[in-house]
């Protein structure tokens, strides 16, 4: 598939019993992954607790059954570690599925076993993706669309992050969530409905004056 979104349903680490403190939409688009993370309980409850743009792919030992991804970042709102990003997939009888590896956990310090295990959200025939990329005024910015789905993710030269949420309803973008200053301004609303004329490397603006570029458009 070309575009899929999905939500995560719990992490376990080190072998602990499953949880899930966040609220989690990844858009998984024609090799770019947009990914927000919220808490939804806890201290730290309506804060980002991950957001990433990056580049993923295949590696050496994926297969159709059981792919091994990685992910390259482009944003990433967590310190840089020595520890690449992938994982390895399996599905489960229930259509859920679990991604197994090792990564840093941020509330140990430390890096761990973890199994997450995500939910493939249902998506219409012919529902339209879209990755659009800007780099205006020192902010690195992107947006993504599954569907019914849109996130939008950036980052300034002095380290600040941005990123918003929003889902179709009635015809219209309802907010989920939003960080940052200016956030309509950095990360304009995508069209209602994709321009027809719209092609990959096109130059393109978004409400009159935002420039952008097409990284990949296409319908399921």
């Amino acid at each position: 598939m070309a575009a899929r979104a999905s939500t995560r349903v719990s992490i376990a680490w080190s072998g602990a019993e499953p949880i899930e403190d966040t609220d989690t939409l990844v858009l998984t688009i024609d090799g770019y992954s947009l990914d927000l993370r919220v808490f939804n309980s806890g201290p730290d409850e309506g804060k980002i607790d991950w957001s990433t743009v990056a580049h993923v792919g295949e590696v050496e030992g994926s297969t159709k059954e059981n792919p091994i991804l990685k992910w390259d970042h482009i944003i990433d709102s967590r310190p840089p570690t020595d520890m690449p990003d992938q994982g390895k997939f399996e599905t489960l009888p229930n259509g859920d599925v679990i991604e197994i590896g090792i990564m840093h956990n941020p509330k140990t310090n430390l890096y761990e076993d973890y199994v997450e295990t995500w939910r493939r959200m249902k998506l219409p025939a012919a529902a339209p993706y879209i990755v659009l990329a800007s780099e205006d005024g020192g902010i690195q910015a992107y947006l993504g669309r599954v569907g019914e789905h849109a996130l939008g993710l950036a980052k300034s030269e002095d380290g600040e992050y941005y990123a918003r949420r929003d889902k179709m309803e009635d015809g219209k973008w309802k907010r989920i969530y939003q960080f940052g200053k200016n956030i309509d301004s950095l990360l304009p609303d995508l069209p209602i409905s994709i321009p027809e004329g719209w092609s990959k490397d096109d130059d393109v603006t978004l409400e009159g004056e935002s420039k952008w570029v097409v990284k990949t458009i296409g319908k399921l």
